[in-house]
């Protein structure tokens, strides 16, 4: 019995390590995929993305580069635009995964338009910003905060808008409940945002070539989570929109794209639904795949965000 017993305590002590050690092995990989993912952050300047906006109108305006300091020990580098015409409502845009500020200069133009200055900036690990890592929308959001206060700083009185793209949408969405005791931000547009991190996760596991096993998608889930919270001090599953929009009065417009394959546009269905105090509006855009709404459908979008503003009487 004693032999057996000990046979028993070796076998199940070695399944507990090979079981830890290979779901630490594969949740690192997953981390590192989905946190510190390589991209040419160098070759993605204003060069690159010049086409995509009114070159020629944003080099003849005022303009100057701007250092907000992070709480994290990093400073996040952007570029304040002034409208031709003075104001003092700015409107901050937030990239996606692997843009930048200058990615975000396509939203600028209708923004400009619309008669309000523009701040784009480099969110944490992306562009001239400092940050080690991607924390998918964590310390993020904090980091738009500080930039909310910095304009509002810079322009006091001012009506202070956010329009986030992807990650950015998320950031925007996780700011606006910090902010709801503040009250620095009058409207928010979320342009493809996932609703619940890990729910996003587990429907990337399912579209890979040979889906995997919810048990075995969990797994990884659960070991790279144990990572991020070990490397970057961040949960994965404190990163769900859908579990603090409820709290969020400020008047938020969620658009998506129709064929988005990356983030399905029931997330932003669900995020609308899941909103019940403040003004809403959402927009689905037809034949619109990820972040492309706005190229896809320019002249609707333009409408409807300008139809959301004026019902809003963010603008007259």
């Amino acid at each position: 019995m004693k032999i057996r017993y000990k046979i028993l305590i070796i076998t199940f002590v070695t399944a507990f390590i090979v079981v830890n050690c290979a779901g630490l092995y594969f949740g690192n990989l997953y981390y590192n995929k989905v946190c510190k993912m390589y991209f040419d952050r160098a070759n993605t300047g204003l060069s690159y993305y010049k086409s995509s906006f009114d070159y020629k109108r944003f080099e003849s305006i005022e303009k100057y580069d701007v250092s907000v300091k992070s709480n994290f020990g990093y400073k996040l580098s952007g570029t304040y635009i002034f409208n031709p015409v003075p104001t003092k409502d700015t409107v901050i845009i937030v990239h996606g995964v692997t843009g930048n500020r200058w990615e975000g200069m396509k939203y600028a133009d209708m923004y400009l338009d619309l008669g309000f200055n523009v701040f784009v900036y480099d969110s944490r690990y992306h562009g001239s910003s400092g940050g080690k890592d991607i924390s998918l929308g964590f310390f993020e959001k904090y980091d738009l905060d500080n930039v909310v206060k910095w304009v509002k700083w810079v322009n006091k009185g001012g009506i202070i808008g956010v329009h986030g793209e992807s990650l950015g949408a998320v950031t925007s969405l996780l700011q606006a409940n910090i902010d709801q005791s503040e009250k620095n931000v009058s409207f928010y547009v979320a342009d493809c945002p996932y609703s619940d991190l890990p729910e996003l996760f587990s429907i990337k596991f399912e579209q890979y070539g040979k889906p995997l096993p919810p048990s075995l998608s969990k797994f990884i889930l659960f070991y790279g989570n144990i990572v991020a919270l070990k490397k970057s001090g961040f949960s994965f599953y404190a990163i769900s929109p859908i579990k603090v929009i409820k709290n969020v009065k400020t008047p938020v417009m969620f658009i998506h794209g129709s064929n988005d394959t990356l983030i399905p546009a029931s997330m932003s269905l669900d995020l609308y639904l899941a909103k019940k105090t403040g003004p809403k509006y959402i927009y689905i855009s037809p034949n619109a795949e990820h972040a492309y709404s706005y190229f896809t459908n320019k002249e609707e979008y333009r409408e409807k965000v300008t139809q959301f503003l004026k019902t809003n009487k963010i603008i007259k």
